[in-house]
């Protein structure tokens, strides 16, 4: 269904007639590689991102020349647009260090990458985006970065806790782990698996959090994810979170902005909290990263509904796939206009 409303938004003429062999400006498409095109066009929405930006690229009139997988490594002297996935065409077991380190080899060879390999950095790498908040004083929650090999002592820290794989997404690689004893019993199953280090992290005391996406200085989406029952657990909206679009903390949009210009990216996606859901107290910055996949404002008749009901919307004018099509479209262009592809 995402594939329909798909072709129904995209721009086809003005794309196929900028498109040119020669062109100075690339659009990459990698599709996840080395997983295949079947999986890239019907379970992920990687297609949609990189169709956002091949029809931002169309709207703007600017003429590209279209490569896809590891073509890219004959690619010399180009400026390069692409979206963040997977690409780790040496099977690295870290698929985000596999990435990075297949980014500085294209970009060793005179091309300028959209975005930088410094940016995508931070993507999937919780590791790496807790010692720049670190180091760029970010408020977070209490945070150790844990060397599964060693003796670890943790006496500072109240159970619960959450651990989190630093390879990872959404509610994917969390754990709340309720004692010492299971702790431990974690702990030797990262050994096992191979994974040397993981974050250990204070369990903040909150049912909600902002999801702010930035673009330069500028907030171009946000809303907040509600857990309504009375214990903590992720608020994915896998998981049953309501989401409200319309409320947005102003007292605190400059200094989400200012905290945003600290980290050097030029697009990203924050998670923000409060302790107690006190939007009066300070913010706590959970995590950033440089993609996303942002979640379109409902209709009316799923607003008091659990999200996940609005993404089962699959058809009509108020379906999930025509709202999300569109709002990675607009962002995508913002993005372009960003990085200086196409004019603001």
């Amino acid at each position: 269904m995402l594939l329909r409303d798909l072709q129904r938004e995209f721009p086809w003429r003005q794309a196929w007639r900028l498109r040119r062999k020669e062109a100075e400006l690339v659009l990459w498409i990698h599709h996840s590689y080395p997983s295949g095109w079947l999986r890239y066009v019907l379970r992920e929405d990687g297609i949609v991102k990189d169709a956002g930006l091949l029809a931002g690229l169309a709207r703007a009139g600017v003429p590209y020349q279209l490569v896809t997988g590891r073509k890219i490594e004959e690619v010399h002297g180009k400026r390069i647009v692409y979206s963040i996935f997977p690409y780790n065409p040496k099977r690295r077991r870290n698929y985000s260090a596999g990435l990075i380190e297949a980014l500085g080899e294209i970009e060793n060879k005179s091309n300028t990458l959209f975005p930088s390999v410094a940016e995508a950095e931070w993507w999937e790498n919780k590791v790496h985006m807790h010692e720049r908040f670190s180091e760029l004083a970010v408020n977070c929650p209490p945070t150790l970065i844990d060397r599964v090999s060693e003796e670890l002592q943790v006496d500072e820290f109240t159970y619960p806790l959450l651990v989190k794989e630093p390879h990872s997404s959404g509610s994917l690689g969390l754990h709340k782990v309720e004692s010492p004893e299971e702790l431990q019993r974690l702990r030797a199953r990262f050994r096992a698996e191979g994974e040397p280090q993981v974050l250990i992290q204070e369990l903040v005391d909150m049912r909600r959090d902002l999801r702010v996406t930035m673009v330069g200085d500028e907030i171009v989406h946000h809303y907040f994810r509600i857990n309504t029952g009375p214990d903590w657990q992720p608020t994915s909206t896998k998981r049953g979170s309501l989401v409200d679009f319309e409320t947005f903390p102003e007292q605190w949009r400059d200094r989400i902005t200012e905290v945003f210009g600290r980290l050097e990216l030029r697009t990203g996606a924050f998670d923000i909290c409060w302790l107690g859901d006190d939007l009066d107290s300070e913010p706590i910055f959970l995590e950033v990263s440089p993609a996303y996949t942002p979640n379109p404002p409902p209709p009316a008749a799923f607003l008091d509904r659990p999200y996940s009901e609005f993404k089962h919307h699959l058809f009509g004018p108020d379906s999930f796939g025509t709202a999300f099509v569109r709002v990675v479209f607009r962002i995508q262009a913002l993005i372009l206009a960003e990085w200086g592809v196409i004019p603001h």
